[in-house]
């Protein structure tokens, strides 16, 4: 017969609470909670679950949390390396590389390239002083793993990184024999310097070919290597080129001037103090995408579609992440440009449509989502380059409008990305979410116009 669990031995006890909680969330609480009471009983309790469960607990959690989960083990090496490429660099991004270290320096070779391909990089040119962090970074860690990391960094980034840090004072060639002397090169800064020297302590091959790679040719060839190599890592991982990425900016064929001239024409025959009935008809309008989406689920179930468009939203997510920058790592900036493109594909599918949602269901049938995120861009540049004309005439007025009874729209509109002001009397404000917000944004823009030409006018006036 089985012997009777020794209810005395905590092991046992959080064991069974863990056991009893079905979310691996709940369990990866409980153990972080445990870690703050009693650290060597959540790190017996943790080493005792199979490596795909630790993988899932780690994973339930957000990444300011998994650090502590990761800290566990007595060697992560297996849990850390199996930790998808994004999530690990998400965890190291918030965490902080030099908090994360000690996760850092036993991530597999893919992981840590992963990592400096998409920390590295603004567009198409190199930050340094980031890859030079890293690096020093590296030679911090535990000695047997030094060399294993230090060896596996992409070689054509390696070459394009030293192509800027280093100096040679004397080579020669001999019948195609290239030969280099440690004392002959000397890094920009220490952290080269102290690459150098132990990359030739461990292999004296690896780095004479390097070295030779970066000496004998073109700064534009190596940049060139450099920017292909990680292209074509991004394409294998999901992510486009840049050089792709920025055509999800490309117009398309939408005359955004005929439709805001159209409303513009209304605005001068009907009444401009109609702010608070168009606030109402904004407070009404629910997304256009969602109401598509609900006429199409309604009528014939969306399962057949879905799976395209969630795959076609995930590629403009992504080239609109690539495109504008953003760093993958930081999840507040990649939550703003999903809902960013999302907000973008439904103006855009709503002005494309007039507005009607049997219109837009058969636009959404015929074309794939990317288009309507390029109509959403023409009509958000077109608002932009309005705001930055209003704001020329501002600076000529000595910032009138600021002061004025429209002075929080002006600043909501003259966001980074244009938002509107809700309220009449608040000070609250939100992005552009359907075609009655734009039509207002535009509504308030001229108001906005008439009153800082009429204020730039009165300054002239005063002048003379």
């Amino acid at each position: 017969m089985d012997s009777m669990p020794n209810i005395n031995d905590p092991l046992a006890g959080v064991l069974a609470k863990l056991t009893g909680q079905t979310r691996p969330s709940e369990k990866a609480l409980t153990l972080l909670d445990l870690a703050r009471s009693d650290t060597r009983l959540a790190e017996t309790t943790f080493n005792a679950l199979p490596l795909e469960e630790q993988t899932a607990l780690v994973l339930s959690v957000s990444p300011d949390q998994r650090l502590d989960l990761l800290n566990l083990p007595e060697d992560s090496t297996a849990l850390v390396q199996a930790l998808p490429l994004l999530e690990l660099h998400r965890t190291v991004a918030v965490a902080g590389k030099w908090e994360a270290m000690e996760v850092v320096e036993v991530a597999s070779e893919e992981q840590i390239n992963f990592m400096l391909d998409h920390d590295c990089w603004r567009g198409e040119s190199l930050d340094s002083r980031k890859f030079t962090d890293w690096l020093q970074l590296f030679l911090e860690c535990d000695d047997a793993q030094v060399f294993r990391i230090l060896t596996a960094i992409n070689a054509d980034l390696l070459a394009l990184a030293l192509k800027k840090h280093v100096k040679f004072e004397k080579d020669f060639m001999v019948d195609d024999v290239y030969f280099l002397d440690p004392d002959w090169v000397k890094g920009s800064n220490p952290a080269v310097q102290q690459f150098l020297d132990r990359l030739y302590a461990m292999d004296p091959n690896l780095w004479i070919r390097l070295l030779g790679w970066v000496r004998l040719h073109s700064k534009g060839t190596i940049e060139a290597d450099a920017i292909e190599g990680r292209e074509g890592r991004l394409r294998g991982k999901g992510f486009p080129a840049p050089t792709l990425a920025v055509t999800v900016y490309y117009p398309i064929k939408f005359d955004v001037k005929a439709l805001v001239d159209g409303w513009h024409d209304a605005f001068l025959a009907g009444s401009r103090d109609g702010r608070q009935v168009m606030l109402a008809d904004c407070a009404r309008e629910s997304l256009f995408l969602e109401r598509v989406l609900r006429l199409l689920r309604d009528r014939e179930g969306i399962e057949s579609h879905a799976s395209r468009w969630e795959t076609e939203l995930v590629d403009v997510a992504n080239k609109v992440m690539v495109a504008d920058q953003v760093d993958i790592g930081d999840l507040r900036r990649q939550r703003e440009a999903v809902d960013k493109v999302r907000r973008w594909i439904s103006v855009g599918l709503e002005a494309l449509a007039g507005g009607a949602v049997e219109a837009g269901v058969s636009l959404l049938a015929g074309q794939k989502i990317e288009y309507f995120f390029r109509a959403g861009a023409m009509l958000f540049d077109a608002l932009s380059t309005a705001v930055v004309e209003i704001e020329k005439v501002e600076q000529k007025s000595g910032g009138k409008l600021s002061g004025s009874d429209l002075g929080v729209a002006y600043f909501a509109l003259c966001e980074p990305e244009p938002q509107i002001q809700t309220s009449l009397q608040a000070s609250a404000k939100h992005h552009i979410m359907t075609l009655s917000d734009y039509r207002y944004a535009w509504h308030l823009l001229w108001l906005l116009e008439h009153e800082s030409i009429t204020a730039a006018e009165a300054v002239s006036q005063g002048a003379q």
